[in-house]
């Protein structure tokens, strides 16, 4: 049987025919450039990139040749950059960094192929959503050192996505409330505001334990979330479950500062001193602090509460993070679709 030939592709080439590396050869100003990219798919993808911004009369960075630019200070670059702008996210930014730097640093930054990124990810027992995000810091790394003319290009931008599937939306069941309610009364009877807060309010744990007083107005029933998740401030409406854990906490804590602290004075951070080991005293199984939001969203919409308005409760940027939850309210849809029957005649 004769071997069916393969059509080759203009700009992309094998250097060495069969090591299966593919570089990318294009032309700007008159001038050649080559580029070593790695899986052929990629190069293929990286060529057309070049092609387009040629078109558009991107600039490339003069020093496409240059080898010397380790990863490692390209990653601290970044994490100056985060921090001089004033990112929210510098945090997890700095720790997903570090983990990357481990294997990366002392790599030129030129010489990393998109499919050893893909690589690495793939590499790890993390989510698909943990592997994103991941992904993300060497994308923007790779963005702030290319606008800075120190590399050549972003292979970042040639690893795909994972698909990140919306998992099981996992919420609180009312023997688990009861139970969990048990475990700390026996274990930690001081944290129990804190899960009240948390059931009343769907606050992210962020939110929750990054919070001061003087957000919380007790004369209006309202709590200000000055800087959230999505960039905007917005305000949540205290109920009276709420309202009595904030008292219990206002009476029995210093009146400065977070509102969550220790019985000591000292701010807590989170919750893991204490919510881990109820969880695991109340033998609830694959739960964690952020189910609690699940829980408040969830209830919200099983007691009737249109999804526009569980959205703005829960702060959600757009309302496809709340359409989620719509699966929660049969009764609401059953009771939209049998409108229907009143228009026919």
């Amino acid at each position: 049987m004769p071997r069916r030939s393969t059509k080759k592709e203009r700009g992309v080439f094998e250097k060495d025919p069969g090591s299966e590396i593919w570089w990318i050869r294009y032309y700007i100003d008159g001038r050649e450039r080559r580029e070593k990219v790695g899986r052929k798919k990629d190069a293929s993808d990286l060529y057309k990139i070049r092609k387009a911004d040629a078109l558009r009369g991107v600039k490339l960075p003069t020093n496409m040749k240059s080898k010397g630019v380790k990863f490692e200070a390209l990653g601290k670059h970044a994490l100056e950059w985060y921090i001089e702008h004033g990112r929210k996210d510098v945090k997890n930014f700095r720790i997903r960094m570090n983990i990357i730097l481990k294997d990366f640093g002392d790599r030129v930054a030129d010489e990393i192929l998109p499919s050893e990124i893909d690589a690495w990810l793939k590499g790890h027992d993390w989510s698909p959503a943990t592997k994103n995000r991941y992904k993300n810091v060497f994308g923007k790394t790779f963005k702030i050192a290319y606008a800075d003319g120190k590399v050549s290009g972003n292979p970042a931008r040639l690893v795909e996505q994972r698909p990140e599937k919306n998992a099981r939306l996992r919420f609180l069941s009312a023997d688990e409330e009861l139970r969990l309610r048990d475990a700390i009364t026996k274990r930690c009877p001081q944290h129990m505001p804190e899960l009240d807060i948390g059931l009343n309010t769907g606050m992210r744990k962020g939110e929750q334990y990054s919070l001061e007083w003087p957000q919380v107005s007790f004369r209006r029933k309202r709590i200000l979330l000055e800087e959230t998740k999505n960039g905007s401030s917005r305000e949540i409406p205290m109920n009276k479950s709420c309202i009595a854990a904030m008292e219990a906490l206002y009476e029995s804590r210093p009146h400065e500062g977070r509102v969550c602290q220790s019985k000591y004075g000292k701010d807590l951070n989170d919750s893991r001193s204490w919510f881990d080991l109820c969880i695991k005293d109340a033998g609830i199984q694959n739960f964690t602090w952020h189910c609690l939001r699940h829980t408040f969203i969830s209830r919200l919409v099983m007691a009737g509460v249109d999804l526009r308005t569980a959205q703005e409760l829960a702060g959600h940027k757009t309302i496809s993070m709340t359409v989620r939850y719509a699966h929660l309210a049969p009764e609401h849809n059953q009771a939209a679709i049998e409108k229907l029957d009143s228009l026919k005649h």
